[in-house]
């Protein structure tokens, strides 16, 4: 999906079924600060890291825990 220009400072686009927690669709907004993303079926927020991969987006998350 081609991200939607909102502006010249940000671009803001939704991932079918890209919720790692629950499989919603997911709103992705990036910003020259980084990318945030909210899924609105589970209310899960977070800020991936964003990176152009040849013809496409790569997101990634951080994964941490405690024992």
């Amino acid at each position: 999906m081609i991200p939607e220009l909102k502006g010249d400072r940000f671009a803001e686009f939704t991932l079918p079924e890209g919720c790692l927690l629950c499989g919603g669709e997911v709103t992705i907004r990036a910003t020259p600060a980084g990318a945030s993303s909210y899924c609105p079926k589970c209310h899960w927020l977070s800020r991936p890291r964003m990176k152009v991969k040849g013809n496409g987006l790569e997101l990634t998350y951080a994964a941490t825990a405690n024992a």
